[in-house]
């Protein structure tokens, strides 16, 4: 007999109502659910519809929990028992507490699926470790911190209207991740266009957005501040920003405009690649195109200086004012719901963050996580402390933290690892013991992120996990409970799902009834006194509260243009490398799905006709890429919408068939190809994942050998 239910997607943070068909058990059909009034804004590829009723059923999920047999490594297993798992994760981590501290002990997190996030930041509290390690650094962090030191939230959003003047895409592909950071509906935008609101894309790359645009700059990787400042300038000095607006809703206005004196549209230019005349251009357009939004995305926080270039980018919205206003951005409250932070903090035992391995970032620990190369760092060099211990849920950072190979020797020298994962990957190859995690939809769930966009949604379990998998937040409450933790945990973990429901008024049953709960938004026109939350209720061009994190409260030219790459890197390397985010997939999950693979099988780059000509490249065939890092190979695609100087490869692909007993993370992984390295984000610890100088062939070539390498060969001749 054949059922139908209302889900929603947890592929991705868009979280999209859909509608699933169950039979003897099982997911058989997903489809889009557009009758429902809830959003439903499905990505181009349809990942949830293709993926969500494979991998429920997947031959290769994994079952039981496991320990490893054998040299670590050599991905050789023994099924143990949840006990026995639980007892020897227990003993070993009792064990590094009492004798290297309770920050030996790394809980290395990932992108949330259910209530996993909450659990592990809930345990490290009560643990003791102020080691929770998160991809905060190039996610999320950036844009809503810098929110938070302009308008004094995070939770900024669009306004849906059709009534639009103006639209910028700018590092997102709204269309394969289900909206953007700020949640403009599909819908709103088709709308949009179709009534000739103007569309400007910030795009190095492609998607079908880009066709449709009145403007497309092509701009250099990672030079997206240099641009924001360049657009703010002429704003300024065209006198094109909105006199009223400013004077009455804006502090650091005189600071701004003086830091507009310190640079030429000519160093504009030269930086991004575009011309001057097009910055000019696409500046007015915006500011005069009222009400408009910039519809940011992942791709400006992977910089060095990613929070400022995002202040940059704020620093356009407060000019023109566009905040607060129909049809532009405006301040929501999130709908009402017990906050996670209030379940994971506790204030009668506050973080040890003085003895962080991150401790020197101050917005990261606020934040409650630890950059992903402090963690590999101090793991290599013992350096304040050893980590003797790492808890792993939701994350594969062999191929997701840049620096592939040190993380993985990094990761090797952990003696304990714990991997819960959904799949055998290449992380779980070489973890020590291998827990089996459910899905949303396998066990009740709550979907409460991203938290920028303020919606709740309930995740009620339809089907049965497969063999003995746990949802990653039962084995953490289990774990708690054996480390002497009860008090601070539950019975049953399920019981915090009506914690988490208190504040709405309900319980978790009857949030399954209701299915979702929304924020509210707010206009400056109910509020003009007290709309904006920073500390003067202004909009802060000039933030005092990153002075007093010693950061620049003002974001600058130098700051947001400083290349993290000298000149010396392009003259061996001279290309830029970026990525963009996958039609098929999110990050590196999902590539074992057969109905996403119809859709995209393999790495493909892109590279211009006239680069791939130069270097003797044929379209369609698989190429090398190398930066001084290391070398990789992903299938050709001649694309002449590319930067003749830009390599657009593909993030997250690793070998699920190799027949190697790590699945050879090292063949397609772009992440071999970039670094942790100094410099970072100061208060992030945000690392450069744009613009990276590359080379590319078809066959490995002899090059030439540097005067460095040359003289450690004679080193090793004698």
């Amino acid at each position: 007999m054949k059922t139908k239910e209302g889900i929603f997607c947890f592929v991705c943070p868009s979280h999209c109502a859909l509608t699933a068909t169950f039979e003897d058990g099982k997911i058989v059909k997903v489809i889009a659910d557009s009758k429902s009034g809830l959003h439903c804004d499905i990505c181009d590829s349809a990942k949830g519809p293709g993926t969500i009723p494979e991998v429920h059923s997947h031959g290769k999920r994994l079952q039981f929990p496991m320990k490893r047999a054998g040299e670590r490594g050599r991905n050789l297993w023994t099924r143990i028992t949840w006990e026995e798992a639980l007892d020897t994760i227990a003993e070993k981590m009792k064990f590094y507490s009492e004798n290297f501290g309770p920050e030996s002990i790394a809980m290395v997190l990932g992108e949330p699926k259910s209530l996993d996030y909450a659990f592990a930041q809930r345990f490290a509290t009560y643990l003791g470790t102020p080691n929770v390690i998160t991809p905060g650094n190039y996610c999320g962090v950036q844009t809503g911190h810098a929110d938070h030191f302009t308008f004094g939230t995070m939770n900024v959003v669009s306004d849906e209207t059709s009534d639009l003047g103006c639209i910028v895409i700018w590092g997102s592909n709204p269309l394969n991740t289900g909206n953007c950071f700020r949640g403009l509906s599909r819908d709103s935008m088709t709308q949009a266009l179709k009534k000739g609101t103007k569309l400007i894309m910030m795009e190095p790359g492609k998607n079908r957005y880009c066709d449709k645009a009145d403007y497309w700059l092509r701009l250099k990787p990672g030079s997206d501040g240099a641009l924001a400042m360049g657009m703010a300038k002429v704003i300024i000095d065209e006198e094109l920003y909105d006199k009223d607006y400013v004077a009455k809703y804006t502090v650091g206005f005189d600071e701004l405009k003086q830091e507009m004196a310190n640079f030429s549209l000519e160093d504009v230019a030269a930086e991004t690649w575009i011309d001057v005349d097009t910055v000019r251009e696409v500046a007015r357009v915006y500011a005069t195109s009222k009400p408009a939004q910039i519809l940011w995305g992942n791709a400006l926080e992977n910089s060095v200086a990613a929070l400022q270039i995002c202040r940059a980018i704020n620093m356009l919205r407060g000019l023109t004012g566009n905040v607060g206003g129909h049809g532009a951005e405006v301040l929501m409250t999130p709908a009402k719901f017990s906050r996670p932070g209030r379940f994971y903090f506790d204030r009668k035992l506050p973080r040890p963050t003085a003895k962080s391995i991150g401790k020197e970032y101050s917005i990261a620990m606020g934040a409650a996580y630890v950059p992903t190369q402090s963690l590999i760092k101090t793991i290599l060099s013992e350096d304040p402390y050893p980590v003797k211990m790492a808890m792993c849920h939701v994350t594969n950072p062999i191929l997701t933290y840049p620096d592939s190979a040190t993380t993985y020797e990094a990761f090797m020298k952990v003696p304990f690892l714990v991997v819960a994962e959904i799949f055998p990957t290449s992380f779980t190859a070489i973890a020590d013991i291998v827990l089996p995690a459910a899905l949303p939809l396998e066990h009740n769930s709550i979907a409460y992120w991203p938290a920028w966009l303020g919606h709740v949604k309930a995740q009620p379990k339809r089907v049965e996990p497969p063999g003995e998998a746990w949802p990653d937040a039962k084995m953490i409450n289990e774990l708690a409970k054996k480390m002497g933790m009860r008090e601070h945990f539950f019975e049953d973990w399920e019981e915090s799902l009506d914690i988490f429901m208190a504040d709405a008024g309900m319980t978790y049953k009857e949030f399954c009834v209701q299915r979702s709960l929304d924020p509210t938004k707010h206009y400056l026109e109910d509020n003009p006194e007290h709309y904006f939350r920073t500390p003067s209720a202004k909009v802060e061009f000039y933030s005092q509260q990153m002075a007093q994190l010693d950061l620049s409260p003002l974001p600058t030219f130098k700051e947001v243009s400083t290349p993290r790459f000298g000149k010396e890197a392009f003259e061996r390397y001279p290309l830029y490398m970026t990525n963009g985010k996958e039609g098929a997939y999110f990050a590196s999950g999902y590539r074992h799905i057969e109905a996403m693979k119809r859709y995209k099988a393999e790495a493909i780059c892109e590279i211009h006709p006239d680069t791939a000509a130069k270097y003797g490249l044929t379209d369609g065939e698989m190429i090398y890429i190398e930066s001084k890092k290391g070398r990789i190979q992903q299938r050709l695609k001649v694309s002449d919408y590319i930067h003749p100087r830009v390599v657009m490869a593909a993030f997250g692909w690793w070998d699920t068939e190799a027949e190697d007993n790590e699945y050879n993370w090292r063949k397609y992984n772009i992440n071999i190809l970039t670094d942790g390295d100094p410099p970072h984000d100061p208060g992030t610890g945000s690392v450069q994942l744009r613009g990276i100088p590359v080379r590319v062939f078809a066959e490995e070539p002899q090059w030439p050998k540097r005067p460095e390498e040359q003289v450690e060969e004679v080193a090793k001749v004698k």
